[in-house]
């Protein structure tokens, strides 16, 4: 399970002042070079039982207005978004030494009136109690924060309100914790617990750990990466941290750019199912369920490469949707790609998962329905086929793509592309982003016009992509074979509850969704995990009958047992890779 579309900027150092935001009306900027406007955060948690983080935001040195000042939270953080911010009672304020009215202009909005005091201070209680709520717990808790006796993990965009019209000058967060807990932060200290995140976006959008961590480091040229592992997980770090490292190195290498500043991964207590990460600005939240921990160096890589590549672009510029193929399919197509060159994985895995890939391809429910360009947009976030089209197909066209490259005999590769595309500075400025059109351009550079065309008709049309007959002129021979299923059931499974479902496997293909409940298989009434898993490889009369419940309703399939069309891929093209 791998999360992650959400915009962080490039691992840099510290630009001196914040990216400008619009200046209100009832505010104005510094009015010269002297001026200075401070806002220094405290975040103080007097004790793991507490719960909660009282935070205050001291605002100082800005020219005031009479109207209202507007602040805000961050909402789009996390793939479970939540309707409102989790608050324990109202945001209070003090300006000028007077209690001030705070009015709630909308779920993550507030109005501040000022009336010309030049000072202003906000209080507010912050329950650490996320991960307990439904919505999160159920898919998402990883990626929100948690306290434990001898540690706990904050996400900033749950604790800092933030002043929408006025950019300061000065950012400082400070941390009161309970004796003896350390912090463990991607930002620039200034004093003891005391931190500069140096840029809104850092401020947040970024993890930072307290309490008592196992940590270890990771440095590249002027780029220092610490990796943060929550107590209990001993097995885990035996088998995460070189893995790490080795990736690290070689993506930044391969990113092509100078890297400088500093980079958090955060393994917190392992609150999901399987393997989960999502990166954020200066930071990445991780998350292996305790039984996988002994076989991560299996599994981990993947997962590693995938959200330390999305660092990349995020860095640069906003993937617009019509391109969600590429920021989702070639990061993945780069996350089986990189583990196999650095010999964390074998080629021979690696043409097997392009096989697996080519056969959820094959029985996507949206095959011939939509685009791969259509695919990222809304119907992303909504529908499971549309997104799985998204990553197993961009990925198909990652490989393909990189085979016509090579093909062109230049000695150029698909990382001679994606540099050149990601790097154009054209795409840095006044935030703007590439387009379809721009990236066929490219394409078109390292290929001919009859590939580009070829590939605007891959994912502009729905989708059609045949392994066999793309990958043929490429000198990959690609079988196809009709055979019969293995009935092993590929799922996760919390008793008879489904967590989550192989895209690929015949379990999907039969209608079975994350979130159902089985009640009876082939005729045998379930009532556990061990019974569901036996009663599913019986089919009675070659037919696949099961009552389900889905969303408080119950729902009956009846498929026949479906052939498997599985494709055979061969490792040797690309062991020249390595």
């Amino acid at each position: 399970m791998i999360r992650s579309s959400y915009r962080s900027l490039w691992l840099a150092t510290c630009w001196g002042v914040l990216a400008a935001h619009p200046v209100g009306q009832a505010f104005a900027e510094p009015s010269g070079p002297g001026d200075r406007v401070s806002l220094t955060y405290t975040v103080a948690i007097e004790s793991p039982a507490s719960q909660r983080a009282e935070v205050t935001a001291a605002l100082t040195g800005f020219e005031p207005g009479e109207t209202d000042m507007r602040w805000e939270m961050r909402r789009r953080f996390a793939f479970v978004r939540l309707p409102e911010p989790l608050l324990d009672g109202r945001v209070r304020a003090v300006a000028g030494g007077h209690s001030a009215s705070v009015e709630r202009a909308g779920p993550y909005e507030w109005n501040l009136a000022v009336h010309g005091q030049p000072e202003i201070t906000l209080s507010y209680v912050v329950p650490l109690t996320h991960r307990s709520l439904d919505a999160v717990a159920k898919r998402d808790a990883y990626e929100y924060p948690y306290l434990a006796p001898d540690h706990g993990l904050l996400v900033t965009p749950t604790l800092f309100l933030w002043p929408k019209d006025i950019p300061p000058t000065d950012l400082r967060v400070r941390f009161e914790l309970p004796a003896g807990w350390k912090v463990v932060s991607p930002w620039r200290s200034v004093g003891e617990h005391e931190f500069d995140p140096c840029r809104r976006e850092s401020l947040l959008n970024d993890l930072v750990a307290i309490g008592n961590w196992h940590t270890y480091e990771i440095r590249v040229g002027g780029f220092v990466g610490t990796v943060a592992i929550a107590p209990g997980q001993e097995t885990l770090e035996k088998t995460a941290v070189d893995p790490i490292r080795r990736i690290v190195e070689y993506e930044l290498e391969l990113f092509g750019r100078p890297v400088e500043g500093r980079y958090l991964f955060v393994f917190g207590r392992p609150d999901t199912r399987g393997m989960a990460g999502s990166p954020k600005t200066d930071s990445m939240t991780l998350s292996v369920e305790t039984g996988l921990a002994e076989h991560a160096s299996k599994y981990l890589p993947h997962l590693i490469a995938h959200e330390f590549f999305h660092t990349w672009t995020a860095a640069l510029f906003e993937m617009p949707d019509e391109l969600r193929w590429v920021g989702e399919g070639f990061t993945d197509y780069y996350a089986y790609l990189v583990p196999a060159r650095l010999g964390l994985s074998t080629w021979d895995e690696f043409a097997t998962t392009l096989a697996k890939k080519m056969q959820s391809c094959a029985i996507n429910p949206q095959r011939g329905q939509l685009a791969l360009g259509a695919a990222g947009k809304d119907v992303f976030f909504n529908d499971r086929d549309a997104y799985n089209l998204v990553y197993d197909g961009g990925l198909l066209i990652a490989a393909w793509l990189d085979r016509a490259i090579r093909s062109q005999g230049r000695g150029e590769t698909l990382d001679d592309l994606m540099r050149a595309f990601n790097n154009d500075p054209r795409w840095t400025k006044d935030d703007a982003t590439p387009s379809l059109k721009q990236f066929l351009n490219v394409a078109e550079q390292f290929t001919d016009r009859t590939t580009a065309a070829t590939l605007e008709r891959f994912v502009t049309q729905p989708y059609e992509f045949d392994p066999l007959l793309a990958f043929a002129p490429l000198g990959v021979e690609i079988r196809r074979e009709i055979t019969a299923p293995q009935m092993g059931l590929r799922a996760n499974l919390d008793g008879t509850r489904v967590i989550d479902v192989d895209a690929s496997s015949i379990t999907y293909r039969v209608g079975v969704r994350a979130n159902d409940r089985f009640v009876e298989i082939n005729g045998q009434p379930v009532q556990s995990a061990r019974e569901v898993r036996a009663a599913w490889r019986n089919p009675v009369d070659n037919r696949i009958r099961v009552t389900l419940e889905r969303d408080g309703e119950e729902l009956k399939l009846d498929e026949p047992v479906p052939k498997i069309e599985q494709f055979i891929v061969p490792a040797d093209p690309w062991r020249e890779h390595g």
